[in-house]
């Protein structure tokens, strides 16, 4: 089985991402440009008041009592109903969008990456709707993983008895973190395999590839991710300054797209380099 190679995999899709710049802003234009229509329109009609309404609560709820939750709850959902269903609406149009977004530029980019396609103005489709169906299905799987194991030892640390057991707990959470994002990162190749409609690929198939490359898979993902933080860092310090929401929200998310891109690009050189050409008929 190939070792894949982390410090020269990650090199290569931030290098990648930071060349293939204009790539990137001609797949995400025409979202971002809808996202910022709506955004304006949120603002008009009073986005600012509705997303400190959002902060408040995240605020006063946080660390207090269930009782303190549930009245601060009650009073939220009455703030938001106040504000008007339009601007509710709204609101959620543009969570839509983001989420639509990601996973047409998603698609894009792997396409990019593995086929040297120029990505088109505007891509929405089965492609797409796969790609979200497969991310949910493999978050629904590692989550029922996770509980049931936690309530297995949970079950084992509540038959002993001292503070010991209490303790005992979170070491145990630590390693069924990391155990997830190992398995998580083994079957990550199935997405860009949906990008270029490889035939053969599925989660058993992404397993079978990254054999022996759990840990560089994931200490490739982590190091992919400090350009990220570093953006995500500039994105948080933009959300600070008082600037109009229809110009910080729609740099806000490009710069999360960016993020994204250095992610996407690794997990497109982790399927070149692990998973075998395909042969003909195998891409549809």
């Amino acid at each position: 089985m190939q070792q894949l190679p982390v410090i020269e995999s990650v090199k290569d899709a931030i290098g990648y991402t930071m060349s293939n710049i204009t790539l990137l802003v001609k797949a995400s234009m025409f979202w971002v440009a809808i996202y910022t229509v709506f955004v304006g329109i949120f603002s008009f009609l009073g986005g600012e008041a509705y997303l400190q309404i959002i902060s408040n609560f995240f605020e006063n709820t946080a660390g207090a009592n269930p009782e303190a939750q549930y009245a601060a709850f009650i009073d939220f959902i009455e703030q938001l109903s106040a504000m008007g269903s339009l601007v509710n609406w709204l609101y959620l149009v543009m969570i839509l969008v983001g989420i639509v977004a990601y996973y047409s530029i998603a698609i894009a980019w792997h396409r990019a990456c593995l086929l040297d396609e120029v990505p088109p103005l505007v891509r929405l489709g089965t492609l797409e709707f796969k790609y979200f169906g497969y991310t949910i299905l493999l978050g629904l799987v590692l989550y029922i993983i996770f509980v049931v194991i936690g309530v297995v030892i949970g079950f084992i640390l509540a038959m002993l008895s001292g503070d010991g057991s209490v303790a005992a707990i979170y070491p145990v959470i630590g390693v069924m973190s990391i155990l997830l994002f190992l398995a998580f990162g083994r079957f990550t190749l199935v997405f860009p395999g949906i990008a270029v409609r490889d035939r053969r690929m599925g989660f058993r198939t992404s397993w079978a590839a990254t054999k022996d490359n759990s840990w560089r898979i994931l200490g490739g993902t982590i190091l992919c991710i400090l350009p990220a933080l570093v953006i995500s860092l500039i994105a948080s310090l933009i959300s600070a300054v008082s600037l109009p929401l229809v110009i910080s929200l729609p740099i806000i998310m490009i710069l999360q797209l960016l993020s994204g891109a250095f992610l996407l690009s690794f997990m497109s050189i982790c399927y070149q380099f692990l998973v075998p050409s395909p042969d003909e008929g195998d891409l549809a």
